[in-house]
């Protein structure tokens, strides 16, 4: 890679290039879009007006885009039942790879994709953007900084989380089909990450809860609803996610106080600017002003852009990203973990077995576990438990 310039290949051109990678990759100087594949016409032609490339840089197929000398990195955007092959032909090929989120489908594939990139020794990052998010990172500074004390519980309320569409031109409802790998808690995968980085430990239990009730007449096939409770080493979390208008933000315990984040219009986290982020320690409040964002940009281009701005330096450094692709996988495991759980009425420990069917087939290999006749997610027929 030229030292001045990271030059990039785009494979796949969803909804979230449009307002993620979009303005990252037209911002930042010095990292430049100059290939793109989708399989879909019509979002070749939309990333050819984002992106000002010419006919001959888009392309139907991704293999193209590998076999260039002048791509040094590829984004891969595609859903996540793709991924897999893509990202072991991106690496084979000497490219540097970003994944969106969440990794795979299932833990073994998560896990053998993280291998490849280890032993290629190139940078393996994923889209988990909201370590960049500057009340987050004002959290996380608070937190390692002592400022209430040793972290006790974490409670992030996600449960407003607005069910964005996908693409149109290809398949508007993915997102509620199994090929999703879950329902909310893997779209917002973003707070499963975020409670392994606040805490700054890895988790080693989970017990949850996975519903959908909004959906009820709908004959649903994933969750509209999970509330996980998560156990780290010295340290708790709990996880509330809902598709709809539930209450949102962050609410951190310690042993000397408290911290708390609630957004605009009391909306969820990512969806919205934050209004207030304060402490409390002996019960005295202490109000912290949240950086400003440039005035051009969202919560969301804005952290897309520092992700890449990292994922850049990573490269070239030679060292893991904020993101790192390790991490993602261990988000996965913590989610599907979540869904066992609810369906078998344990709780599971962390990290799932090898062998154990979840860990090789993700949500399908739920049908394969003693299912608890009394699990909500049973009564709902998700992930194919109907009677």
């Amino acid at each position: 890679m030229a030292q001045d310039i990271l030059r990039v290949g785009l494979i796949g051109c969803g909804n979230v290039v449009s307002y993620g990678h979009r303005p990252a990759l037209t911002t930042l100087a010095d990292v430049e879009l100059v290939a793109l594949a989708d399989v879909t016409p019509e979002r070749r032609l939309i990333g050819r007006e984002w992106f000002g490339l010419s006919d001959e840089n888009l392309y139907a197929s991704y293999a193209p885009i590998l076999a260039r000398q002048d791509v040094d990195a590829v984004v891969v955007t595609v859903p996540q039942k793709f991924r897999r092959q893509i990202v072991l032909d991106a690496l084979a090929a000497g490219k540097h790879v970003l994944s969106e989120k969440p990794l795979a489908s299932t833990p073994a594939v998560a896990n053998e994709l993280c291998e490849a990139a280890e032993r290629s020794e190139l940078t393996f990052g994923i889209v988990h953007n909201y370590h960049f998010f500057p009340e987050y990172r004002l959290i996380k500074h608070l937190v390692d900084g002592g400022e209430i004390g040793d972290l006790r519980v974490l409670t992030l309320n996600y449960l407003g989380v607005i069910d964005y569409p996908g693409a149109a031109e290809y398949q508007a409802d993915w997102r509620h089909t199994m090929d999703a790998g879950g329902g909310v808690l893997i779209d917002m995968i973003h707070a499963v990450y975020l409670a392994e980085w606040l805490a700054g430990e890895q988790a080693i239990q989970v017990n949850a809860f996975v519903d959908a009730p909004t959906y009820a007449d709908q004959n649903p096939v994933i969750e509209d609803l999970a509330l996980l409770q998560v156990a780290f080493p010295s340290r708790y979390a709990l996880i509330n996610m809902a598709w709809g208008q539930g209450v949102g933000g962050v609410d951190v315990s310690g042993s000397d106080g408290q911290i708390r984040m609630r957004y605009e219009d009391y909306q969820t986290s990512g969806f919205n600017q934050p209004i207030e982020l304060y402490s409390v320690k002996n019960w005295q409040r202490t109000d912290h002003v949240i950086p400003n964002l440039p005035a051009h940009m969202d919560n969301i281009a804005h952290s897309f852009t520092a992700l890449w701005a990292d994922f850049r330096d990573a490269i070239r450094e030679n060292r893991a990203p904020v993101a790192p692709a390790r991490a993602g996988e261990r988000a996965l495991q913590l989610a599907l973990a979540g869904y066992l759980s609810s369906a078998t009425g344990k709780t599971i420990t962390l990290p799932l077995p090898v062998d154990h069917p979840v860990y090789e087939h993700g949500i399908n290999g739920i049908l394969q576990a003693d299912i608890w006749e009394e699990s909500r997610t049973k009564s709902a027929g998700l992930f194919g438990l109907r009677d």
